[in-house]
């Protein structure tokens, strides 16, 4: 996303205003909330590869028409295609977490998450690096044009496989009254403001970067480098350890990361003002987020995948729909924030706000834990 987010601030290609940019960002996420609950209907017939394939093509041609919004320097034309990433998303998205979930056992669910998240994130590192490596050697016409490519690729893969679907129980929950369903409401709730918080902050994030620290875009990218390796090869053993550890505390505790993380980042330029290195303490912050972020995720889709054991599809949608819509008016704030109260308000408000979150994590996973062992023991 920093070659992206490059490539509509830069002066030289649209120069996007921070609205603009935050405009952009919001509406990747709108597709992927109107359609994840169509996607999640389609998933539940047992059509999970065929929304995948889907999502990846829908994916792959708006990354042609963000390549022909750049050609035209339309940055309508570029909004425009960023609704419809977020189509392909919704697909791909709920079709893939519908796929992991119902084929493992509620005891190794994490874990199973944790390692798709570890292969997507290394398939993020090796395409960074080549995108680079093409927008140097080429233009960023030929890199869009190649991510383009490795989607539709991607989704042939996925749909030749015809492995049986593996067949589950259903299980059924009473949202308005069980304590099972209560838990999953307010988890998800937490869910919603963090994922609102968060993307409040994601596309400024480089942008601070930039005006604090550094104007290189690859010396950006390497900021990511060592959360991402971490992530990418040890994704499966953080969601093994989330499997095996008191989910409270995972929640919780990467709620707390995150916090202190991002408050540290908002003040680190004048900690370490005049300390040439300064630049460097970045990346170790982005790391601990990355693995905090990631533990949570497994524990979160872990537990999503739990309570529509049998009809995954049905709960990933409505629970990215969910999330879409917060990851759509999150950027609108955040740019507002910027403009008018300064680059350092997002990550101070973020960091204050997850700070809030860890309670309500904390007991929402609590009284899930406990419905779960009431489950089991009757």
């Amino acid at each position: 996303m920093s070659g992206f987010l490059a490539a509509v601030t830069n002066p030289n290609i649209l120069g996007a205003s921070g609205f603009q940019v935050a405009l952009i960002f919001a509406l990747l996420t709108l597709g992927s909330a109107g359609f994840s609950p169509i996607a999640g209907r389609l998933t539940k017939d047992g059509r999970r590869r065929e929304s995948i394939f889907f999502g990846a093509t829908v994916r792959g041609l708006s990354y042609v028409g963000m390549a022909l919004a750049i050609w035209f320097r339309s940055i309508d034309f570029l909004i425009l295609n960023s609704i419809i990433w977020g189509m392909g998303a919704a697909f791909y998205n709920v079709g893939s977490d519908a796929e992991v979930s119902e084929r493992v056992t509620n005891e190794n669910r994490a874990e199973a998450f944790g390692r798709r998240s570890a292969y997507n994130g290394r398939g993020q590192i090796i395409g960074t690096f080549l995108g680079f490596i093409i927008y140097n050697i080429f233009d960023i016409y030929t890199a869009f044009f190649f991510y383009a490519a490795m989607n539709v690729i991607g989704g042939i893969v996925v749909i030749s496989d015809r492995q049986p679907s593996m067949p589950s129980r259903e299980r059924i929950v009473e949202f308005s009254s069980s304590i099972m369903g209560k838990s999953i409401i307010a988890l998800i709730l937490a869910a919603a403001i963090d994922a609102f918080v968060l993307a409040l902050l994601s596309p400024f994030v480089e942008l601070y970067i930039f005006e604090s620290f550094t104007t290189e875009l690859e010396m950006v990218a390497l900021l990511y480098l060592p959360g991402g390796i971490i992530t990418a090869f040890l994704g499966g053993y953080i969601g093994k350890l989330s499997d095996r550890s008191n989910k409270v505390y995972v929640v919780a505790g990467s709620a707390l990361v995150v916090s202190v993380s991002t408050i540290i980042l908002a003040f680190l330029p004048i900690l370490t003002a005049g300390f040439p290195l300064g630049m460097y303490i970045v990346a170790p912050l982005f790391a601990m987020q990355m693995v905090a972020g990631t533990a949570a995720y497994t524990v979160m889709t872990s537990v999503l995948g739990t309570a529509y054991e049998g009809r995954a599809g049905e709960g990933f949608g409505k629970f990215e729909a969910v999330m879409g819509l917060a990851r759509f008016s999150g950027p609108l704030a955040g740019g507002i924030f910027w403009d008018v109260l300064g680059p350092m308000t997002p990550f101070i408000f973020v960091g204050l706000v997850e700070l809030l979150l860890i309670p309500a994590y904390y007991i929402g996973m609590k009284h899930f834990q406990k419905a779960i062992e009431n489950e089991n023991v009757s």
